[in-house]
């Protein structure tokens, strides 16, 4: 994934900082950079995260709405108009299958937290390494919360906290766990999977995926032969959406019905380049909602300012809502990273010692509109 969150312990012996994957043929190749692992994932410059989201070796593309690149994105099809904070208008591709489920069925809205508001259950946190349990519930509008990990970590759990935890199978190593998860006597409503599969955490110059499509397509087999009956799961998040991993994954799966949602992350300069790369993705796959569940703001350095972080935040999250297709948005970070990622360096909500910090009161107030 480009963005962080919290992590399972997956020690990796690492020659450089990691945070997504730069599988493209024309993405850029950062210096390598002393590794700090923290889990299952460890965190790299922002110049190798965005080249990968900037996808500038997109094979796929519609013929009514393009692949965004840095700086510059594509236009959505259906759309009505939401100005942002760059000054410019953006399309927010609504359509008829709202809040669908695999097939078009609803998801069936979640009760926790105290509420949002008007974002219903829209607003997510997602965690990274160094996460204590107890920094949740500093943020009480908050409606679910993710990290690298299947189960819980950094202590005690509160009811809430533990209510409102997605868990996710990051890796094939934890494809056992989680098939033992969801047949267990009490099976999670959600399960995350596969995360930036395209992208390597291993050094040097991070260009090979973690998983080709077709890897992926074998090793997720144990999970699709015994799903459990009460959990949905989420499509595994390129770290380039917009890539050929998440066609050809399906292609060789023959499993794209199994999910019930589709998984994007995205970190860029401006909402209008987030959103516009969300319709681009929304124009080749519109028959289940989308979860955004890693999105901040990142201009390749931590120079935008707290102005900024918060407009961009208030943008994403009343696109989301008007959408009518945006399922959850995941903000990241709800933890300040005490490593070096500047796409997140800008964004936390409580920082590393477990103090809120300036952008939880903005995040504590967005309602959406």
């Amino acid at each position: 994934m480009r963005g962080v969150c919290l992590t399972l312990v997956f020690a990796l012996s690492v020659s450089a900082r990691c945070v997504r994957k730069n599988q493209l043929e024309q993405a850029e190749t950062p210096a390598k950079q002393p590794v700090e692992v923290t889990g299952t994932k460890t965190l790299a410059s922002t110049v190798q995260k965005q080249s990968v989201q900037d996808g500038n070796s997109v094979s796929w593309n519609t013929s009514s709405a393009a692949a965004p690149s840095r700086g510059q994105g594509s236009s959505g099809t259906e759309s009505g108009q939401s100005s942002t904070s760059d000054g410019s208008s953006t399309s927010n591709t609504a359509t008829a299958d709202s809040s669908a489920g695999s097939g078009g069925t609803p998801t069936t809205p979640k009760t926790s937290g105290k509420g949002s508001g008007n974002c219903g259950n829209l607003k997510g946190v997602c965690f990274n390494g160094g996460m204590q349990a107890s920094m949740y519930d500093l943020i009480t509008t908050a409606t679910d919360w993710i990290t690298f990990d299947i189960t819980i970590p950094g202590g005690g759990a509160s009811p809430r906290t533990q209510q409102d935890h997605h868990p996710m199978m990051p890796f094939a190593t934890n494809v056992a766990s989680a098939v033992e998860l969801v047949n267990g006597p009490n099976p999670p409503e959600w399960l995350l999977t596969f995360n930036e599969p395209d992208y390597s955490y291993v050094g040097p110059g991070f260009s090979t995926a973690t998983m080709s499509p077709q890897e992926a397509a074998e090793k997720i087999k144990p999970l699709l032969a015994k799903p459990g009956s009460g959990t949905k799961f989420v499509a595994p998040g390129p770290a380039n959406p917009t890539s050929n991993w998440l066609p050809d994954f399906f292609a060789a799966c023959n499993c794209q019905d199994f999910f019930s949602a589709y998984n994007i992350h995205q970190y860029r300069a401006t909402s209008k380049e987030v959103i516009d790369t969300i319709n681009t993705f929304r124009s080749k796959y519109s028959d289940k909602p989308i979860w955004l569940t890693e999105v901040a703001p990142s201009d390749g350095g931590c120079g935008l300012g707290l102005e900024k972080v918060s407009q961009f935040m208030k943008e994403i999250f009343k696109f989301a809502k008007d959408s009518g297709f945006v399922d959850r948005v995941f903000w990241n970070s709800g933890n300040q990273v005490t490593h070096e990622d500047k796409n997140v360096c800008e964004s936390w909500l409580i920082d590393s010692s477990g103090k809120p910090g300036p952008l939880l009161e903005v995040f504590e107030n967005i309602d959406c509109t």
